[in-house]
């Protein structure tokens, strides 16, 4: 036998010169990659698991020649057909296109920087797709954020007034802002979502827990990713427009153009709001616009430009729920985001740029003396007289951020995605009253970002990174984030569990850090804000992808908040310290289902458990030690549904919010704001041609509450319109 060794070895050596590779790409029928999941590539050479790297793009080695299948399991996505592909002694290829379920996936960005199926993170997310935007049919975007679960708002009064988001129980300031991937807070955390509109929206991410090992400053309790809509693949050109009226004088116009020719794409928007909003002085008027326009410039490299942008005019009556109206006092706002993205991919490697461009110039005018009164409220008399304040040269809030940065994603290994960033901002603003030199601060904030995705065997899914950041104000930190996603069981039932934990931190304002005035005098050693979060959770699909259950628990501090004290009770002169500690735990449980088709059916719940555990004010028993969080429901519960057929669709939309703790900062003693619940309806009529009846109502019932003490809410409205569309037809 010993002569037949040599030609053994030959022909086991040419068999191995016979193997071959099968290699391609996965997306979705929109035309998004998907990386991060797990292929099963199975025939001669059995089972073998592959995972998706940098633009979806999987690769099977040292395959035998046959017949073989590449197959999915993933949660929210399937095959229309069996994938199939004949490898032979050399490379073949297959591309995949995955179909939603009738409850679908949602691919986001916000929780890593890249484009990630939600399942495969172990990041809590809640999504706001474009099909439930155009369901909703909302008025504002601040009432769409209220139908996602760990998110709690509140206007002072009508639309056009400030708005503010609480996420899992952080402050206003709490949460980072991306317009289109461009930081759009002002320096601090603040932003104003009283005046957006859902002008031409694609989505929107809210990440909830700590997120600052991405993106820095601000992210203490999470991010809030507003995307402006984009033509999808293979869309014709086409233009929109809309116009409807209805109660409080309201009347909004709105049109636009989309669609793509060769290499170049387009979606832009205008809208036109007016509307008395019921109180005196109240009137509210706003001009916006927006746009995504994008260019391909060779097989690998795109460019992609971004605005968004509003003009308004609002009237601020005061806490009209406790006295007389201030007949002349306003607010002016100017504000826009815009920024570009240049992006060369490739198999192994990408390669990004950013630049963007956030401004907020706002003007709050108060001329005449409207007089004093005594505040009341429910057969409460306050202890004390309140007095105007007139400004006629009015207070100037100005601030601009200019952010710039790369980003590389490679393919480390098979099962590796790794992201590294470098990010530089420069913030400057002009505040201040106008009858006095203003305050002319600017600051300058960089970060270095490292994170690593890996799938460890084909249903463990590990995200870990972290964020060097330099800050003018505060130095130098660094914050970690760690998640991890467990696919416990798959099929058309998938079970997924998930954890995260990570921190977050938050610069001083502008005023906090280099304020002059006497009286409030910047603290230039103020420390960051801090957070210290994390949760677990499960995520349950049901009835073969027409159900989905989510359901997390969470934890999170708020630490070293900032605070005003008085240092000379002489003088009374004050300053800014870091004392304050707070805490937020709680339940979040989310529901989904399209039982039949053509019904959709949202439901969110929130449990929050916030509490005071060191007092940022020595004077307001709302903020002492043990008390709840101010404007921050104990309960929230939303409820939305839509239902129809091809021509006529109808919807309706239930929001629950418990009792929470405020104040009436007026003398009166208030500490609690009741509990409410808002009905709004919609329906709509498909009339051919392109157009479309359609009518709103929003608080059906008519019901008296206020988001926030002393500003009462909109009574019930009614609104009705037509639209008109060429092209793909709105959702």
């Amino acid at each position: 036998m010993k002569p037949l060794t040599p030609f053994l070895l030959l022909a086991s050596l040419s068999y191995a010169d016979q193997t071959g590779s099968l290699s391609g790409s996965v997306r979705t029928r929109e035309g998004a990659p998907l990386p991060h999941l797990v292929l099963m590539v199975s025939g001669p050479a059995g089972n073998r698991p592959v995972v998706t790297g940098l633009e979806g793009r999987y690769r099977a080695e040292g395959l035998p020649p046959g017949d073989y299948t590449v197959n999915i399991d993933q949660p929210g996505f399937a095959l229309d057909s069996p994938a199939r592909a004949d490898v032979g002694d050399g490379p073949a290829s297959l591309d995949l296109v995955v179909s939603h379920v009738p409850v679908r996936e949602q691919v986001v960005v916000s929780a890593t920087r890249s484009e990630v199926p939600l399942s495969t993170l172990g990041i809590a997310v809640g999504v706001l797709d474009r099909q439930r935007i155009a369901d909703r049919q909302a008025s504002a975007l601040l009432p769409l954020l209220q139908d996602l679960p760990g998110v709690s708002v509140a206007r002072t009064g009508p639309p056009g007034a400030q708005g503010s988001t609480f996420v899992r129980g952080g402050a206003s300031n709490s949460a980072r802002v991306l317009v289109d991937g461009v930081p759009a807070n002002e320096p601090g955390g603040a932003y104003n979502f009283g005046t957006a509109l859902p002008l031409e929206l694609e989505r929107v991410e809210v990440v909830r827990g700590a997120a600052s090992s991405l993106y820095g400053t601000d992210a203490l309790a999470g991010v809030i990713h507003v995307v402006t809509r984009r033509a999808d693949e293979g869309e014709r050109a086409g233009v929109h427009a809309e116009a409807e009226g209805g109660s409080f004088d309201w009347w909004r116009g709105a049109g636009g153009a989309s669609g793509r020719s060769g290499p170049f794409d387009w979606n832009a928007g205008l809208a036109r709001l007016e509307t008395d909003n019921e109180t005196p002085n109240s009137a509210f008027a706003e001009t916006a616009g927006a746009l995504s326009a994008g260019a391909s410039l060779g097989e690998a490299t795109a460019l992609r430009l971004t605005f968004r942008g509003e003009n308004t005019d609002a009237g601020t009556p005061g806490q009209t729920a406790f006295g007389r109206p201030d007949e002349d006092a306003s607010f002016e706002r100017d504000a826009f985001v815009t920024g570009a993205r240049l992006r060369r991919g490739g198999d192994r490697m990408a390669h990004e740029l950013r630049v963007g461009y956030a401004k907020t110039a706002e003007l709050s005018l108060d001329p005449l003396d409207s007089g004093p009164f005594t505040p009341s409220y429910g057969g409460i008399t306050g202890a004390f007289e309140l007095s105007d304040f007139p400004n006629p040269a009015g207070f100037q809030n100005d601030t601009r951020r200019l952010s710039a940065g790369y980003q590389l994603e490679a393919q480390a290994g098979r099962r590796h995605l790794v992201t590294a960033g470098v990010e530089l901002e420069h913030e400057t603003g002009e505040l201040g009253s106008r009858a006095e030199p203003l305050l002319s601060p600017e600051r300058t904030n960089a970060g270095l970002y490292l994170q690593d995705q890996v799938v460890l065997g084909d249903s463990v899914f590990l995200t870990a990174g972290g964020r060097l950041e330099k800050n003018d104000s505060f130095g130098t930190r660094a914050v970690p984030r760690a998640a991890v996603a467990w696919r416990a069981r798959g099929g058309g039932d998938a079970l997924t569990v998930r954890a995260s934990a990570g921190a977050g931190i938050k610069e001083p304002t502008f005023f906090e850090s280099f304020g002059v005035s006497f009286f409030a005098e910047g603290n230039p050693d103020l420390k960051p804000e801090r957070s210290h979060t994390f949760d677990v959770g499960a995520e349950q699909r049901l009835l073969r992808g027409r159900l989905r259950l989510e359901a997390t628990l969470y934890h999170h501090d708020y630490l070293d908040q900032i605070a005003f004290t008085v240092v000379d009770f002489t003088t009374f002169q004050g300053s800014y310290v870091n004392v304050g500690h707070t805490r937020a735990r709680g339940v979040e449980v989310a529901a989904e289902a399209a039982p039949a088709a053509r019904v959709r059916l949202h439901a969110a719940y929130t449990y929050l458990d916030g509490r005071v555990l060191v007092s940022t004010s020595d004077f307001d028993p709302v903020f002492a030690v043990g008390q709840p969080l101010l404007r921050r429901p104990k309960h929230q519960f939303a409820f939305s549904g839509t239902a129809g057929t091809e021509r006529f669709d109808v919807g309706a939309t239930v929001v629950a919010v418990g009792r929470r703790a405020d104040s009436d900062f007026a003398g009166l003693g208030l500490t609690e704001n009741e509990g409410y619940v808002r009905v709004d309806g919609r329906a709509r009529l498909h009339l051919g041609h392109g157009l479309e009846a359609f009518v709103v109502g929003e608080n059906l019932f008519d019901r008296d509450y206020q988001e926030a003490l002393g500003y009462p809410a909109l009574g019930r409205s009614v609104r009705g319109g037509l639209r008109f569309r060429t092209g793909p037809r709105t959702p």
